[in-house]
Parts: structure tokens; sequence; C-alpha cells
């Protein structure tokens, strides 16, 4: 009788045990290629022979623990529903297009999480419960290609989904495109005054002080900004350092959401596009996961998840529960305050005409546009004043450097 620690043992082993692809041939001269998980080429040789399989070729495939080395972005899951979907479309049954996808793709992390989930299907599972293992995937994803399989269109919920995700991807896109000129401009003119202060002032301040003589005012408060910057730089440092990741941790508790949250629903300009970037975030998920055949609730659910605001998800509530009574969607929506009168008179209308999906999908369109508009002017008013401060503070510098020098040499301004 095998011994507790033995077990454990081989649970080990089992759990780190390596992928090996490989390549053999049955006794009728059939190609076979699948993988499998052992503890050698030598174990992989056996298992075969003991199948009637005639090994040609074994290879190795990066074991499971890449996925800890090696993240998997964003556009890693949206190039692989792309060509999943087209691998579907063009007749291939799912677990040879994730065979062919496992063997194709560059990331190793990913090659390896394909591989896994290629086995998992061959010992009996459906694509969305292997998926569903992995956290890369969202709840959004898992449940629309478990919907798709539920109704025998799972290649055209792949579709939606991959339109879905290349939206939201070329949205976010676009808003980090906007704020390049922004940061880049406040990063320039940052380190120009940090280096004006803790390089050049201090050689003008050695100057001053061999002269001997008074200095204007502007110029002592310059010296005495640039001597606690030197002497105290790295207290400043570990002040900000520390606020920062007290933010960082505030802000991940249910406390700290709630009262970041609030603070978007009530500063003026950031109110309007966060509640945009909402609506239309809402409204893309809801819709596509109706058009995919998900069950309203379990849309209404998932939708609120994705919201990205816990008091207007709290809001959102009351959709489900008006559902689950009979009310439908739009009385609800227009109690929960968060929608303006028009969405709900075009959810009225996509009720009434049983397009739902498609006026949710409509609503999100004119919502992500408003918001790249909203953000475009903001940037544009942002952009002067940005440029108009660094030119006061760097503006600030020169003068009172110039003072004292004419100060120096009694030169009359």
């Amino acid at each position: 009788m095998r011994s507790i620690i033995e077990i454990k043992i081989q649970n080990v082993l089992t759990y780190f045990m390596p992928i090996f692809s490989y390549e053999a041939v049955d006794n009728s001269g059939k190609r076979i290629r699948e993988s499998l998980e052992a503890l050698n080429e030598d174990a992989i040789k056996n298992e075969l022979r003991s199948k009637g399989l005639i090994p040609l070729s074994i290879r190795p495939v990066e074991a499971k623990k890449l996925l800890l080395f090696e993240r998997i972005t964003h556009k890693d899951i949206l190039i692989f529903t792309q060509e999943l979907g087209n691998l579907l479309e063009s007749g291939l049954p799912v677990d040879r297009a994730l065979y062919v996808l496992s063997e194709s793709s560059e990331k190793k992390a990913f090659r390896a999480m394909l591989n896994e989930v290629y086995i998992d299907i061959h010992r009996g599972q459906s694509l969305s419960q292997a998926l569903s293992k992995r956290n890369v995937f969202s709840k959004l994803y898992v449940n629309m290609i478990k919907a798709g399989e539920a109704g025998g269109i799972l290649e055209s919920v792949i579709k939606r989904l991959a339109y879905f995700l290349e939206t939201t991807a070329k949205f976010k896109e676009e808003m980090a495109s906007a704020l390049v000129y922004p940061i880049l401009l406040t990063t320039v003119g940052g380190l120009a005054v940090v280096f004006l202060m803790l390089y050049v002032i201090p050689k003008f301040a050695k100057i001053f002080a061999d002269m001997g003589q008074a200095l204007p005012l502007p110029t002592l408060l310059l010296l005495n900004l640039s001597t606690f910057l030197i002497s105290y730089w790295w207290a400043l440092a570990g002040i900000i350092t520390i606020g920062t990741l007290a933010l960082r941790s505030y802000a991940i508790t249910s406390e700290g959401k709630i009262f970041i949250d609030n603070i978007k629903l009530k500063t003026p300009v950031i109110k309007g596009l966060h509640t945009k970037l909402v609506i239309a975030r809402f409204s893309r998920t809801l819709g596509t996961l109706i058009q995919s055949g998900v069950n309203i609730l379990e849309a209404i659910g998932i939708s609120r998840g994705v919201v990205g605001n816990e008091i207007i998800s709290e809001r959102l509530l009351a959709i489900a529960e008006g559902v689950k009574k009979g009310r439908g969607i739009a009385k609800p929506l227009k109690e929960s305050g968060v929608f303006p009168p028009v969405v709900v008179q075009m959810v009225i209308v996509g009720e009434e005409t049983g397009k739902l999906d498609e006026t949710f999908l409509l609503i999100a369109e004119r919502f992500e546009t408003e918001g790249r508009s909203l953000i475009k002017r903001v940037i544009s008013l942002f952009e002067p004043t940005l440029i108009l401060l660094m030119g006061m503070i760097i503006g600030f510098i020169v003068i009172s450097i110039l003072l004292a020098i004419f100060s120096i040499n009694d030169i009359p301004i």
C-alpha cells in the first residue's frame, strides 16, 4: 500500500510534469499529432507503443510554470480569438484549431496554456470549461463561448467576441494616443525643472555667495528652494513613494473604491467623461452578450461587473431586479439615474421592436464617439494650460537669476 508521502510526491511530479508534443502513425499508416504529459520522452514512447502507435517525433512543450514569467496581454487574447474564428470558419474542429494555434503562437506562455486547453478538451471538457480554468479569460469571454456552445453557433459567437475585443482595444488605444503628448510634455518639463534646481541653480548660488552682496527676494526664494531640494530630495522621494503605495493599497479596498468612484462622479469635467465611458462600456458588453444568446439576467450581471464604478454598479442592480419582476429594462434603467432620457427612450424602442441587442450596441457607439470628442476637447484645453504653467515656472527661475545678475552689476532694469 502506497504511503501518504509517496502520494504527495506523485501529485507534485504530476503538477510540474512537462508536456510533450508527438507525431505518430498507427497500423493503417494514419498520422496522429497530439500532446501528452509525461516525465520524459521514454515514458511517451512506452505509452505510444502500448497503444499500438509508432512514434515519429517527440518534442517538449513549454512547462506550465512559464505562465508565471511571461505575461499574457489583451492583445494576445484578441489575436487568438480572431485566428480561432478564422480556423473554425474554414471548417476545422475546435480541438484541431487549438492544436494549430498552440503550434503557431509566438509567445511561449500562450503556447503552453493552449496546449493545456487542448488536453482538457480531449479529456471530455467543453471549450468554455477549459477556458474558465485560465484566469486570463474574463467572465464575459467564457460566458459568450458557453452560450455559443449551447446554441450551436460557436463560430459566429467567436466572431462577435473578436469584434467586441477589437473595438474595445481600439477605443483604449485612441485614448492612450490622445494622452501621449500631455504626458510627454509633463515629463520633459518636469525633468527640465529638476535639472535646473539640482544642477544649474547651485552653481549660481556659489557665485552669488562669493560676491557677498544682498540678493533680490525672488532669487533668495529660489536658492533656498534649491538648497532644500538638494538636502532633502530623498525625504520627498520617500514621502511620494509611501503616499503612492498607501493610496494604491487604499484604492483596492471596498471603501477606497467607493471613495474614488464618488470623486469621479462629483468632479465637474471628470463626471461627464466618466459617465459616458461607463454607459458605453455597459451598453457594448450587454448588447454583445444578448446578441450571443447569453441569458438576459446573466448578461446584466456580467455587464455590471465591467462598468468600473462600484456606485454605478450598485445602482444598476435594480435593472436585474426589474427584469425578474417583469418590468422590463427601460423603467429600471430610468430609475437608476445613470442613463440620460435619450438612452431610456432608445431602450424602450428596442424592447418594443425586439432589437434590444442592436439598440445597446448603437448606444455604445454613440457614447464612445461622445467620449472621444470630450477627451479631445479637454486635452486641447489642457495642453496650452500645461505649457503656460511650465513656462511660468521656468520663467520664474530665469528671471530670478537675471535679477541677481543685474543687481550685482548695478544694471538698471
